[in-house]
């Protein structure tokens, strides 16, 4: 099935000319493909955030030539990259782990190739805006059916960076977990899933002990944000399936100065 669309993730904001810029650059080599934004608004150089979000609309966006920049490592040694997964899907972007969630998801790398300034990209590649210069162009050459191995030259697999999400500890009526992501409404997502909190007991309906830094709170485990009062505390699977810390129309992150690499705890009741 041909491809159409190139999806499309940075940190660039909404506000200065990158994006556009890089929409221009693609659609100049490509004027028949359609861009998908999955987001620009991913926190500044937040590797982690931008790859979970990644995977995470993976199963959402049609089949596409996936580009992503989040790249605090630009004009450093870190490799400009491009990829194919097993399951056929090509990703563009930096290899500092923003890809490896995504590739995970899509039966891992099966080729790469560390991108090289040739033909397939601009003329002069600036390197503090490799994203116009190099990954965009890229991208859409890809989707013209461009192959990897004019790309640049092979890369061992084993030697992609990766991205190691934090597991968490279940014991017997209590599971340590630690903060992956916030998103803009302050909802603190774990790296938890709702069948290993009910493995350490918890039942929904039930309220449970939040452990965070000195402080300690008993909050309903719930299906939903209706399920309590505006500007109450709780804890629901959410729609990516991680358990989730929140306030009802509240800023959860904010209020209790919760940060992604925390760790909170989930007991039972005593």
């Amino acid at each position: 099935m041909p491809v159409n669309f190139i999806t499309f993730l940075s940190d660039f904001g909404y506000t200065d000319d990158f994006v556009g810029t890089c929409h221009g650059v693609i659609k100049t080599i490509a004027p028949d493909v359609e861009i998908i934004d999955i987001t620009h608004g991913v926190r500044r150089h937040d590797v982690q955030g931008g790859a979970l979000i990644l995977a995470n609309t993976l199963p959402y966006m049609p089949e596409s030539v996936i580009l992503a920049v989040v790249d605090p490592g630009v004009g450093s040694g870190r490799r400009p990259l491009a990829l194919r997964t097993a399951s056929g899907r090509f990703l563009v972007g930096p290899d500092n782990g923003l890809l490896s969630l995504a590739t995970k998801e899509l039966g891992g790398p099966a080729e790469a190739v560390e991108l090289a300034c040739s033909s397939y990209s601009l003329p002069e590649v600036c390197k503090t805006f490799e994203g116009r210069d190099l990954f965009a162009p890229v991208a859409a050459h890809i989707y013209l059916g461009v192959g990897l191995a004019s790309l640049g030259a092979p890369v061992a697999l084993e030697s992609l960076q990766q991205i190691e999400l934090p597991v968490p500890v279940v014991e017997k009526g209590a599971v340590t977990a630690s903060v992956i992501y916030i998103d803009r409404f302050g909802n603190v997502q774990l790296n938890l899933k709702r069948n290993q909190l009910e493995e350490a007991g918890a039942k929904a309906g039930s309220a449970l002990l939040v452990s965070h830094d000195q402080e300690s709170w008993l909050v309903p485990f719930v299906y939903a944000y209706g399920d309590v009062e505006p500007e109450h505390l709780l804890i629901f699977e959410d729609s990516y399936h991680n358990i989730s810390f929140s306030v009802n129309q509240g800023n959860a992150a904010h209020i209790f100065q919760i940060q992604v690499g925390d760790e909170m705890k989930f007991s039972l009741p005593a």
